[in-house]
């Protein structure tokens, strides 16, 4: 059912990296947009939901995956960060959905994917926002799906553990993956593709009955067993 789907690729501030996805997609036969858009600024989102209608009329699938993480104890995280990590991981998650139902509306197979992470389930020190923004936007997802039943529009989340990314990778040492890897059942660290798979599973048709779901158990390796 991806054949020949038009993918809107939205980024924040990573002109190169961006540029380069897009010309991956091109590739493959892909013939898309690519948004510059802050998530966390409700006139970017207008903006970007408006460019869609503007040049697509539709939308099938929002994979809502933007988010930040603000690293500090919980006595010295500041009021200030706190908000601005819940509005980009939580309250744009959310205004952005609102955004795009109405391109929704009438598809045959609307959906939505929230993507949160383990932290939902597993609190961690020094990451108090992350852990509360992402059980808020689990229970975004339930809301969502109860109340866009009545248009057909499935919503479920996806909670991955640990996953090599650029961004990870900025922040943490081969040696610190390595010791993850030991800790996980599976024995190794959560790969990108393995998230973009059960992404696609959650927009397949073979998903349809799926509906409020938190999926973590198939991207996390096992870890929230130990």
């Amino acid at each position: 059912m991806f054949y020949g789907a038009i993918v809107i690729l939205n980024y924040y501030n990573d002109d190169k990296r961006a540029n380069k996805v897009r010309e991956e997609l091109e590739k493959i036969g892909t013939v898309g947009d690519c948004i510059k858009a802050d998530i966390s600024d409700e006139k970017d989102i207008i903006r970007m939901v408006s460019r869609i209608k503007e040049k697509f009329g539709k939308l099938d699938y929002l994979v809502n995956n933007a988010a930040i993480d603000i690293g500090a104890t919980f006595e010295d995280f500041s009021i200030e960060d706190f908000k601005k990590e819940m509005n980009a991981n939580l309250i744009h998650r959310f205004y952005l959905i609102q955004q795009v139902v109405e391109l929704m509306k009438g598809r045959e197979h609307p959906r939505i994917v929230n993507v949160a992470s383990r932290y939902e389930e597993r609190p961690l020190t020094e990451v108090a926002p992350l852990c509360i923004s992402e059980a808020g936007t689990v229970m975004l997802t339930k809301v969502a799906s109860l109340e866009l039943a009545k248009y057909h529009i499935k919503v479920n989340t996806v909670s991955p553990a640990l996953a090599i990314t650029p961004l990870t990778e900025a922040i943490m040492s081969k040696e610190d993956f390595n010791l993850y890897a030991k800790r996980n059942p599976s024995g190794r660290v959560c790969d990108p593709k393995d998230v973009a798979n059960t992404i696609l599973f959650l927009l397949s048709d073979d998903a349809d009955y799926i509906n409020g779901e938190n999926v973590n158990v198939n991207v996390n390796g096992g870890i929230l067993l130990i």
